[in-house]
């Protein structure tokens, strides 16, 4: 049974994830994930007075340190008065995640936003102790044979790393 078809009914999260990458874009800012036991992109849940843009922004620097800015996709121009309707920068891509049920919640899906950030590369990392084991910038190469991560974060890296 497909994901989406499996979901129906089941709680739903939003959240947002930031693929950070250097100027150059040869290495992306990873995260040790301790409850996943994976290397992932830093990233974390919306909260309720959050848009998703800041959301990402504020849990890469909360997760790892580093200031990041938004360096993505355009978005279609929608012409909005700025006033009563804005536009919000955009994710590359969307996801729904199955998340296993765990000591905090329930089995429930993520519907996670991503979002491509750039930053430097260069400064001390700092983790957040509760929920990241150790953070660092990675190659193409050490992405796609030395990680423990996920499918997607090789895709991303196949498509969007360049190499060193």
């Amino acid at each position: 049974m497909a994901l989406i078809e499996y979901a129906t009914g089941m709680k739903k999260q939003f959240t947002a994830t930031g693929y950070v990458v250097n100027q150059d874009r040869s290495r992306m800012l990873m995260i040790f994930h301790q409850g996943l036991q994976l290397w992932l992109p830093p990233g974390g849940h919306v909260d309720p007075d959050e848009f998703p843009s800041d959301t990402v922004v504020r849990e890469v620097r909360e997760e790892t340190g580093v200031q990041a800015r938004h360096a993505g996709t355009q978005p279609l121009e929608m012409n909005l008065n700025g006033s009563t309707e804005a536009q919000l920068p955009t994710p590359f891509a969307m996801a729904a995640q199955l998340i296993p049920e765990s000591a905090k919640d329930i089995e429930h899906i993520h519907m996670d936003m991503m979002y491509l950030l750039e930053a430097g590369d260069t400064a001390d990392l700092t983790t957040q102790e509760q929920e990241v084991d150790a953070a660092g910038w990675f190659s193409r190469t050490q992405i796609l044979e030395e990680l423990t991560t996920t499918d997607s974060v090789r895709g991303f890296a196949q498509e969007h790393l360049q190499q060193a």
